[in-house]
């Protein structure tokens, strides 16, 4: 029903909020067909969602959207974050190699931008270096071309963090959730191609079921298979994984595991402390260390002011839980 009403709403946190809102009885007017823009009502209390804000955090946290600042600031507060570096070029790159300032393995990622895009991780010569500043030119020039006023030419070269990867939802100083994003794998049966099976695999996977998208067989794909001598034409043996990306994220393929239940203390913590230091209602918190169960190192890697939903209300593993609800109490605490 709101798929008709509201034709133009692509983003998934918005539909689910919107969804949810029907069906304990909040009111919901949209503003303007043109925007991104709704009225939620409840009784006497109205509430404001505008693009892809939740309008529940306050100014401080706009500072998220800028990965190299938000490292920054997390260090000085103790919390733990890999090293970082903001670079204009290639050459910035041999600079900070050739003074030790960074060792492979490391990554190479948009300074300004989430969702896996233009992120080279596990880069190990420089070779791969070139690879992942070409895809930041790609990016660079559809930024250019998005936003010519707030472009810039930068971006990061971070620590490559060991680990698996988390993302804790954070609402109003508690840990209302935790998924693991799997690295996406494929293993081989003994029959069919690389090809073949990486295809069965995105179409196994729920957000990429949803969305009707298509498998990804790009330059991040390719170099992973040459580090690991396969070919697409290749006929895996049974049993043998190949891992297809080295990045976790979701929307790239990895697989979204409920884990909320395993999550040490300890982790939780780290990730409400993140989410404070900069005033934050909400935030996705996304944490790097061996094992969630167990007290151990870690690495904050990024946080996220608008965070997805769909990877912890339908995962591909576990419990599904209602996060969209829980922050709709939040907003009108009557809702039963």
């Amino acid at each position: 029903m709101l798929k008709n009403k509201y034709p133009q709403i692509t983003n998934n946190v918005i539909k689910s909020l919107l969804t949810e809102a029907k069906k304990n009885k909040i009111k919901v007017e949209q503003i303007d067909p043109h925007f991104l823009s709704f009225i939620l009502r409840y009784k006497n209390k109205k509430h404001y969602i505008f693009s892809k804000k939740y309008g529940l955090n306050k100014v401080n946290g706009a500072i998220v959207s800028n990965k190299y600042l938000t490292s920054k600031a997390l260090a000085k507060t103790g919390i733990k974050v890999p090293k970082a570096f903001l670079c204009q070029n290639i050459s910035d790159v041999k600079k900070l190699l050739g003074r030790k300032k960074i060792k492979y393995p490391f990554v190479i990622k948009p300074f300004d931008y989430s969702l896996g895009v233009a992120v080279t991780a596990n880069i190990t010569d420089f070779e791969m270096v070139k690879m992942a500043f070409s895809r930041i030119k790609r990016y660079w020039q559809r930024s250019l071309k998005k936003n010519p006023k707030k472009h810039k030419n930068l971006f990061m070269v971070e620590e490559h963090v060991k680990g698996n990867d988390y993302r804790f939802l954070v609402l109003n100083n508690k840990v209302i959730a935790v998924t693991q994003r799997a690295y996406p794998e494929i293993t081989g049966n003994g029959k069919d191609s690389v090809k073949s099976l990486i295809t069965n695999y995105y179409h196994s996977l729920k957000y990429y079921q949803e969305k009707n998208k298509k498998p990804l067989f790009d330059k991040e794909l390719k170099r992973n298979l040459k580090m690991q001598n396969v070919s697409l034409a290749d006929i895996l043996a049974k049993s043998k994984k190949i891992r297809l990306r080295q990045a976790a994220n979701v929307f790239g393929g990895g697989i979204a595991i409920n884990v909320t239940s395993k999550a040490h203390p300890f982790y939780k913590k780290a990730a409400i402390k993140a989410a404070q230091e900069f005033d934050m209602s909400i935030a996705g918190i996304d944490l790097m260390t061996k094992d969630i169960s167990q007290k151990g190192d870690y690495r904050i890697i990024e946080i996220n002011s608008f965070p997805a939903l769909d990877m912890h209300e339908n995962p591909d593993v576990g419990k599904p839980l209602n996060v969209s609800k829980l922050i709709l109490k939040s907003i009108f605490p009557k809702i039963k």
